[in-house]
């Protein structure tokens, strides 16, 4: 894919008709990069850019390599300097597979179970554009009763900031925050961007449906050196904590440091490197990551965009494992099994893939990823595999449709466990019945297993709902 990327990836002249042309490409993402929200935003006067060359007389201010964030906020951006928008949902829904984990001591309820009820969901969320800065807000929460599953019932919420603001003439700062709570395990996050690697602090791949609170905090710094080369120095801080004592929580933090050069207006390369440490709240363990890492990323034609990046991971691992005991220890012991501690260092390949393409009205997007993961309170650091396939359209003003398909899987790196597989899909469709008010159809499955028959789980979440909007923001209810 990269050796036929750079053939269709120069510049190729536009041949259609003016009133035919879409917004003009701002080059592809950059997957070490943090927020692109100053990507569409005039920071810099078009005199004061330097080592433009020609790139700089050929209509809008080259910017330099495109940021996007791989947590990046639900809100589109439009022209608009200020946009506001309000939903409020109330939705019938109904889950089966359900898997609720209760405190140590306590019955544990593995087998599954099914809950129907109601949800409210609501949200608002504000962003306003300065000459030099950018502010984006956003909350959603939704409030959940079972008639059947009352340990289940509660609120979850998600809460999103993030600011960008021109320092000086060529230093750029973004800063971004992510916090919330939630139960479900299964259609939590299905539309969110979280098949990235780099997210570490949101819970996507619980086993069970508990309570879990996280928060992921990011400030980057980019210095934009001339029209072509930049940098970018960065650091995150997350947290999670789970509501179940069987369950551990998480505690940990990244350093990293980038470099990107713009070889055209359609193509760019990348190198970094990053250093992560996490530990392990109610468990013993943590691990120390260092990850140095090439990207390359183009754009594809006209409508295609295509974001890589290839790197190795040396992570220094310490935790408890199970060992079998020889007979004679083990009669004298009178257990078969012991506990010790262990310390592992591994060298593992890191790559991630992501392929966009862009319609009319609608948009396919392919990522794939391998990489380290702190797992989810059950596994803990553990060496990950996913893929996901997401697609979105939109019928004029009437209809709007999402669908999205995934898998994972997780291998311990030194616990004796059977590889995690998961395997999930979703659907969405919206039916606008007035300019505000909004039908909501949504479907979401998802089967995991552990190699334990304990822990293989199918479930299903179904919801129908009535939903109404206002502003410009939240066009639809998501």
């Amino acid at each position: 894919m990269l050796l036929a990327g750079f053939a269709p990836a120069q510049d190729q002249p536009d041949t259609s008709p003016p009133d035919q042309q879409e917004p003009t490409f701002e080059g592809p993402s950059i997957l070490t990069r943090n927020s692109g929200v100053v990507d569409s935003m005039d920071l810099t006067p078009a005199q004061d850019q330097p080592d433009g060359g020609a790139l700089d007389q050929q209509g809008p201010v080259f910017e330099g390599p495109s940021i996007l964030s791989r947590d990046s906020s639900l809100m589109d951006s439009t022209g608009n300097p200020s946009q506001f928008g309000m939903f409020a949902k109330f939705s019938g829904v109904y889950d089966s597979g359900l898997t609720p984990v209760i405190a140590a001591g306590q019955e544990t309820p593995l087998a599954s179970q099914t809950g129907y009820g109601v949800e409210t969901s609501f949200g608002a969320a504000f962003a306003h554009r300065w000459r030099g800065s950018k502010l984006t807000v956003e909350y959603r929460g939704a409030y959940r009763k079972y008639a059947t599953v009352s340990l289940l019932n509660g609120l979850d919420q998600f809460f999103q900031l993030a600011y960008s603001r021109v320092l000086e003439r060529h230093l750029i700062l973004d800063l971004k925050t992510t916090l919330g709570t939630t139960t479900l395990a299964n259609g939590a996050f299905t539309y969110l961007p979280l098949s990235t690697l780099d997210l570490l602090g949101l819970p996507a791949n619980e086993l069970f449906d508990n309570r879990t609170n996280y928060l992921q905090s990011r400030v980057d710094l980019t210095w934009q050196k001339t029209g072509r080369l930049s940098f970018d120095f960065g650091g995150d801080g997350f947290v999670v904590r789970r509501q179940s004592l069987l369950l551990a929580g998480l505690n940990g933090y990244t350093a990293r440091a980038n470099v990107a050069y713009r070889l055209t207006s359609r193509q760019t390369i990348s190198a970094s490197y990053n250093n992560t440490y996490f530990d392990y709240q109610r468990a013993f363990g943590n691990s120390q990551l260092q990850i140095p890492a090439l990207g390359y990323s183009a754009g594809l034609a006209r409508h295609w965009d295509l974001s890589t990046q290839a790197g190795v991971a040396r992570v220094a691992t310490l935790g408890l494992t199970q060992v079998a005991l020889d007979p004679a220890t083990a009669a004298l012991l009178g257990q078969s099994f012991a506990t010790v501690i262990f310390s592992r260092l591994s060298y593992l390949p890191v790559a991630e893939v992501r392929l966009v393409r862009r319609f009319k009205t609608s948009s396919l997007t392919f990522d794939y990823a391998m990489g380290v993961t702190p797992g989810n309170g059950y596994y803990l650091t553990s060496r990950q595999t996913s893929g996901t396939i997401g697609y979105s359209y939109i019928a004029g003003k009437t209809w709007e449709i999402r669908s999205n398909a995934a898998f994972n899987e997780l291998d311990a790196l030194g616990q004796a466990l059977g590889k995690y597989s998961n395997l999930q899909g979703g659907a969405e469709m919206f039916y606008n019945l007035t300019r505000a008010a909004h039908l909501d159809v949504r479907y979401d499955y998802r089967h995991y297993t552990t190699e334990n028959v304990i822990l293989q789980k199918d479930s299903n979440r179904v919801s129908l709902g009535l939903a109404f909007s206002l502003g410009d923001i939240f066009e639809s209810v998501r």
